[in-house]
């Protein structure tokens, strides 16, 4: 990189100089254009004729001057380098380079067109006929963590699902418990204490062996105060590792849905033997688990997953995952790609329309605000709280800012057959609201991340037009993970996910740094826990949802948050392409997939990567 910088360099110091054509020099005036001293210019020009850029023939005696000759095209050069940093897994590095280096848009146009290239789908044909099959996937938002027992966000969990494994899964379609690295269980009647047996032989990415020992290391870390998800396991009074494939577990009181606990991802097993290191949570090392891919490289800009052949389910099919993170550029870079293989949208990138490829959709959550009931002031006024809500018109929305807000949402839970038609939207009643609060102007900070800051200036426009000021703060996704922010912000635009059923629902309501509890007052938060506590000891379906239904009365009762719109995930898919459907996350899983045919199809694609995972 550094040679190609000077080069350009030399070539903006003598800009008249074509190439193939000799020109006259002096060591001196190289040594000013490439910033360094005589002695560093020559050792730098002897790399460039190494490297083929350029002829140089060094004077003979004091007096006289050398010989300069260009031979690299800049242009070639320039997205030569670029191409590189993408290949090294750094899309940010390749941007910063082209804007800065690039004077003529022609030159920006052709990198942007091998980028949407360089996705997708590819096939090798390796030694003994062993066809080695990679996906290089585009996703439009970075992975804040890979540990377990930190991760909040919906990609993080799925990255972390695709190479962990857990003591039971939830059934997608069902929502049933399934066995994962558990291939039973069994509780006490009270479910206060629960059995897992293990399978014998499941193997970590390290090749040791997944035992009762791992289980009790991996729930004891979750379990500490400083972990995100220490909700998960906070009732655990003990665990003992009976055996080597047996564990138990001590609640200090019932929880009919400890089994469904047990499938989240912030309970997946670790292996103690790696320690740190293998939880993700140490910066420069790779995560180790037990899932269907390892991961083999792991930056800021890529995450590089390879299948892991002694998984102890189904493997996946796919060899090799490339993940790139394309950066927030706040609009200035649009990747523009070609149809290929895969395209899931959630929001945040521009899309084709791809009349012949088969689509699905999920409704995974709902937009909403929530309301900082911790911080003093105006947000305490039941009357202001009302008047948030009552000012949106929600219907409004959705027409104006299209996909991925699909109907009007009136509370924290997924409804079959919304409305489209916004019964909460009444103006005058929000206006009388805002006069019986005694609200004044002040101007709320509105937090949200790039992904929903389109909704929020609408939001903000919206709000506007009742009387109420916003000012919006368009924060990093890990930054807005931060106590400092939950702390400054009067509201947060989040997605809360929905489709992952219950289990997601008690997450947002008992982790200390959701978007949820984290903005309610003590009181609150004690009412909720006492809540949540009850309905974990209804061994009766419909006794739950009648315990939940109380749940979400008092939330909406006590305006916690202001429920905006359900959204929706859609993923198109290649004819060829099997496996492809949503989970419940609104993600693919990679184990899934795969590539019906070997012939006309694969060939047709194979090397043109013209794929995009539109995240």
């Amino acid at each position: 990189m550094r040679l190609a910088e000077d080069y350009l360099r030399l070539r903006s110091a003598y800009s008249g100089k074509k190439e193939g054509e000799p020109f006259q020099v002096t060591i001196d005036g190289l040594a000013e254009a490439l910033f360094c001293t005589p002695r560093n210019a020559r050792l730098i020009l002897r790399k460039m004729t190494y490297a083929g850029l350029i002829r140089y023939a060094a004077g003979q005696g004091r007096g006289h001057r050398s010989e300069l000759t260009f031979l690299a095209d800049k242009r070639e050069l320039l997205i030569r380098e670029a191409q590189q940093y993408v290949r090294k897994g750094d899309v940010q590095g390749a941007l910063l380079w082209v804007k800065e280096k690039a004077g003529e848009p022609q030159v920006k146009q052709r990198f942007m067109d091998w980028l949407a290239g360089y996705f997708g789908y590819r096939m090798e044909t390796l030694g003994e006929g062993r066809i080695v099959e990679t996906l290089r996937l585009p996703i439009y938002r970075p992975i804040v963590t890979m540990d377990p027992a930190d991760a909040m966000y919906a990609f993080d969990t799925h990255m972390i699902r695709q190479v962990h494994a857990t003591l039971v899964e939830q059934d997608r379609a069902t929502g049933k418990v399934i066995p994962g690295v558990a291939l039973d269980w069994e509780s006490s009647t009270d479910a206060c204490s629960w059995t897992f047996y293990l399978r014998k032989g499941v193997t970590f990415h390290n090749g040791t062996e997944l035992t009762a020992d791992d289980v009790k290391y991996s729930l004891l870390r979750v379990q500490q105060e400083s972990k995100n998800h220490s909700w998960l396991c906070r009732d655990i009074v003990k665990i003992s590792a009976e055996s080597r494939y047996i564990v138990r577990m001590e609640l200090r009181q019932p929880n009919v849905l400890f089994a469904v606990y047990m499938s989240h991802t912030a309970a997946a097993i670790l292996s103690r033997d790696s320690g740190e290191n293998g939880a993700g949570s140490v910066p420069g090392s790779l995560p180790v688990g037990a899932g269907s891919y390892r991961i083999t490289n792991l930056t800021p800009g890529m995450c590089v997953l390879e299948v892991f052949p002694n998984y102890y389910s189904t493997r996946g099919q796919i060899d090799r995952i490339e993940v790139m993170i394309i950066p927030d550029t706040g609009g200035e870079w649009s990747l523009e790609t070609n149809p290929g293989v895969l395209v899931v949208e959630t929001g945040e990138a521009r899309r084709q329309e791809l009349k012949t490829w088969r689509c699905s959709r999920l409704v995974t959550g709902c937009s909403m605000l929530t309301i900082n009931l911790a911080k003093p002031g105006i947000l305490h006024t039941d009357s202001f709280r009302r008047a948030l809500g009552l000012a949106v018109d929600r219907s409004r929305m959705v027409r104006e800012l299209g996909y991925p807000y699909a109907s009007p949402c009136l509370g924290f839970h997924l409804e079959p057959n919304p409305a489209s038609a916004d019964p909460m939207y009444d103006p005058e009643e929000a206006t009388r609201e805002l006069k019986r609060s005694g609200y004044y102007g002040e101007v709320l900070k509105l937090y949200a991340y790039r992904r929903h800051e389109q909704a929020a200036y609408w939001l903000q426009q919206q709000y506007e037009q009742a009387g109420i000021r916003l000012d919006v703060h368009i924060v990093p996704w890990a930054d807005l993970m931060k106590e400092e922010r939950t702390r400054e912000a009067d509201l947060i635009l989040f997605e809360a996910l929905l489709s992952e059923r219950l289990l997601r629902q008690i997450e947002y309501l008992l982790s200390r740094y959701s978007f949820i509890r984290s903005m309610l007052d003590s009181g609150a938060q004690a009412e909720i826990d006492r809540l949540v506590g009850q309905l974990l000891q209804k061994a009766e379906p419909e006794a739950r949802n009648e315990a939940f239904q109380r749940l979400q009365s008092w939330l909406i009762k006590r305006v916690t948050a202001v429920y905006l719109t359900y959204n929706e995930a859609r993923v198109l898919s290649h004819p060829a392409q099997q496996g492809v459907r949503l989970n419940a996350a609104g993600w693919v899983d990679f184990k899934d997939i795969w590539f019906k045919g070997e012939g006309e199809w694969r060939e047709s694609y194979s090397g043109r990567g013209t794929g995009k995972y539109d995240m």
